[in-house]
């Protein structure tokens, strides 16, 4: 038997198979559920959501926008009244003659309500003819009409003298309407008597009428 130390071939492939394990016992593997590329890609990919959240609540939709508009109740425009400008002037016909009536107030007519005080003035007079025929107020009424119950505003009875250099003049107050009412139309009338020709003492009956519109503002109530 030789002496030269030379190993056989079970104790070599012995030594290399200890090595390998001494080798793979040194070494460490990353663990790849801790990776921190893994980890963080997760983490940033979630932030960006939160802030698109909270946009999304924030911000009304065109839809949400359109529905808080419609639940608004538009107040309806008021339209224009006869006595806004504070007067008014009718010539009305009556027979050979025409009656000049001159309505005014010292109050806004714009800012009227259907339970506000509304006064009214008029004056009226009679022009044409030949200025000698006998012209009689014998009756005046106006009657207040707010779409719900028609008021007598005033009336009066007499034989007033409408010819010149005479006139009728008179004031009265506009009844309170309906709390719902949003206008109220005031009917004029004269009845007169009108003389058949000058001096004869013998008449005839003639009616003028008019209509005023008054719109009225809604109240709000407390």
């Amino acid at each position: 038997m030789s002496g030269s130390g030379r190993l056989g071939p079970r104790a070599a492939t012995l030594g290399i198979s200890l090595a390998l394990t001494a080798g793979l016992a040194g070494c460490s593997w990353p663990d790849v559920s801790m990776s921190p590329d893994l980890g963080g890609d997760s983490a940033s990919s979630a932030d960006p959501a939160e802030p698109a959240a909270e946009r999304t609540a924030a911000e009304p939709t065109a839809a949400t926008t359109a529905a808080v508009v419609a639940g608004v109740p538009e107040t309806p425009a008021r339209p224009a009244g006869d006595l806004d400008s504070g007067s008014v002037t009718r010539v009305l016909a009556a027979g050979a003659q025409t009656v000049v009536i001159d309505y005014w107030t010292t109050d806004d007519a714009t800012t009227w309500t259907a339970t506000g005080d509304k006064t009214i003035q008029l004056a009226s007079h009679v022009e044409g003819g030949d200025g000698e025929t006998e012209v009689l107020v014998t009756r005046f009424v106006v009657t207040a009409d707010d779409g719900t119950t028609r008021t007598v505003a005033v009336e009066d009875r007499g034989e007033f003298a409408l010819m010149p250099p005479f006139s009728y003049s008179t004031a009265f107050t506009v009844p309170e309407s309906a709390a719902s009412a949003d206008a109220v139309t005031l009917y004029v009338q004269f009845d007169l008597l009108v003389e058949t020709e000058p001096g004869s003492s013998r008449y005839y009956r003639q009616t003028v009428l008019d209509t005023l519109e008054l719109p009225l503002l809604q109240e709000v109530s407390q």
